[in-house]
């Protein structure tokens, strides 16, 4: 997640949509006051390597300083994975927590994006990670119904409104951010890393992968998603 006040604009990370990609690469751009939130630690080296980490996501200024100052990745690993209660700001971040923590003045100023993917693509994507995040081989029913619990929707969305101001689409994703930076005038190059784009080994369409039942379960659960951005099966 980052809030730029360089270029005044929020960009929210949805789960399986590019996201850290679209972080690394606008972290590039971003000024000293404005708030980057940690991502995976072997995505955050990318980023370092770029010379941009985190920064403004604390109350803890100097904790924070600390904590990503760290040459050794299985202490930043570490740090990743214990819960931090002197976070502000974090990855997946809900648009109703990031209003309330920034106040009403910036949230009505800046400029609020965010990108959704389709839902039976997107679980596909989620399964492949999720296996790879956790080590175990688990079956796609199993991943779907009990390994998802965090729908995109409560993202981007307040009172079951969207809240943000442009949503760009996963299938469409360097034409959107292009129009996105356009408008901020940010000097994007189109450059985005590869962060997570091996994780997947199964390259078929999710339509042959899922059954009917697995299809209709991901319509029912993100039936609002799907009727709000036209998706199709």
């Amino acid at each position: 997640m980052i809030i730029s006040h360089k270029y005044k604009f929020i960009f929210l990370k949805t789960r399986k949509t590019a996201g850290t990609s679209v972080e690394i690469s606008l972290s590039r751009f971003c000024g000293e006051n404005d708030i980057i939130t940690p991502i995976l630690p072997q995505d955050e080296v990318t980023r370092n390597q770029l010379g941009v980490f985190p920064k403004n996501y604390l109350y803890n200024r100097p904790l924070e300083l600390k904590e990503y100052q760290l040459p050794d990745f299985r202490q930043l690993l570490f740090k990743f994975k214990q819960p931090q209660l002197t976070t502000k700001f974090y990855n997946h971040i809900s648009a109703q927590d990031v209003k309330k923590a920034i106040g009403k003045k910036i949230w009505d100023k800046y400029f609020k994006f965010c990108f959704v993917r389709n839902p039976w693509d997107r679980a596909i994507s989620w399964y492949y990670w999720n296996m790879a995040d956790q080590g175990k081989i688990k079956s796609l029913d199993e991943t779907l119904r009990y390994d998802d619990p965090y729908p995109n929707w409560d993202v981007y969305t307040i009172d079951n409104q969207v809240a943000v101001d442009y949503v760009g689409k996963y299938e469409n994703l360097m034409e959107d951010l292009c129009y996105v930076c356009n408008k901020l005038e940010i000097p994007f190059d189109q450059w985005l890393p590869k962060t997570k784009g091996k994780i997947r080994k199964d390259k078929r369409h999710y339509s042959e992968i899922l059954t009917s039942e697995q299809a209709d379960f991901i319509r029912k659960k993100d039936r609002k998603e799907i009727e709000l951005f036209d998706y199709k099966f």
